[in-house]
């Protein structure tokens, strides 16, 4: 597929909704990091080095991260069976609850974004976004979008 106007316009527009996104996480009570691994504790159990290759983040923002959640009492670690130094995090009743409160508020927010469109633009324009997701994760992580992804801030240089 060549360049065409379509496809630019599709990347600006995700370049958009990524900054908001970034924005809104910002603003939030628990702040992005927090609020990122709060989403991924989530889904399932998740070590903090994984978190950070996840969230592309330094290692001690998560470790900050973690601090604030658990302050919070949010999450738990849950020690690893086979390597008693590492461990895991999982979500508390209480990370649970919140987790289901900003659902249901952003839920909320899209909705009301959402009204004046019919439930089958809704569920084309979800399926087709979900289809572009997972072209550009499986894109990503197959190396092919390295170039495009990496943070340029984060990369070393060598000396000569």
């Amino acid at each position: 597929m060549e360049g065409t106007d379509s496809v630019w316009v599709i990347i600006r527009e995700l370049h958009r909704v990524a900054q908001l996104q970034r924005r809104a996480a910002a603003e939030s009570p628990l702040g992005p990091v927090p609020l990122g691994l709060l989403n991924l504790a989530a889904q399932k159990p998740v070590s903090p080095s994984d978190a950070a290759k996840e969230l592309q983040v330094p290692p001690q923002s998560i470790t900050r991260a973690v601090a604030d959640l658990m302050a919070a009492g949010l999450v738990c670690r849950v020690g690893n069976a086979t390597d008693g130094r590492s461990y895991s995090l999982e979500l508390t009743e209480a990370g649970l609850q919140a987790r289901a409160d900003f659902r249901r508020q952003l839920s909320a927010d899209f909705s009301r974004l959402l009204a004046d469109w019919d439930q089958q633009e809704i569920d084309v324009f979800a399926n087709q976004l979900g289809r572009l997701v997972d072209a550009l994760a499986t894109d990503a992580a197959d190396g092919q979008g390295a170039a495009l992804t990496a943070n340029p801030w984060r990369q070393k240089v060598e000396r000569q």
